[in-house]
């Protein structure tokens, strides 16, 4: 009996403990889970794109935008930003992203955008 308490309680404990990460900012999850924060954008990149495939959008987007701030020509991290603010229904974001990708060259992002832009205007 007090072995099943045990388990119990460490379930009980996990269970709390992946409340209480959902609500930590990336960096100190990030510093909890890991050990360690990205020096550099391309870490932080992966660190977004990370968090997208898991659907952890807000983080998501919180390690792009430190992907961008340190390389303000990686128009993959805006492509990414937009996607998580398409899944998070926050268009004009994704739309602000995606113009910031295309002003890049990047010409792969140019049909979402006009998509996004049109549906966005057939709201209105």
């Amino acid at each position: 009996m007090i072995a099943d308490t045990h388990a119990d309680n460490e379930a009980i404990n996990e269970q709390i403990k992946e409340i209480d990460d959902k609500n930590l900012p990336v960096e100190e999850w990030l510093l909890l889970r890991v050990g360690s924060i990205p020096r550099n954008s391309v870490g932080w990149f992966r660190c977004g794109v990370a968090f997208y495939n898991k659907k952890e959008f807000l983080r998501a987007i919180d390690c792009l935008q430190k992907s961008v701030e340190l390389d303000p020509l990686n128009y993959n991290a805006y492509q990414i930003i937009a996607r998580a603010c398409i899944a998070l229904n926050r268009k004009q974001e994704a739309i602000a992203a995606l113009k910031q990708s295309v002003n890049l060259d990047n010409p792969s992002d140019w049909q979402l955008l006009v998509e996004l832009t049109a549906a966005t205007e057939g709201a209105e």
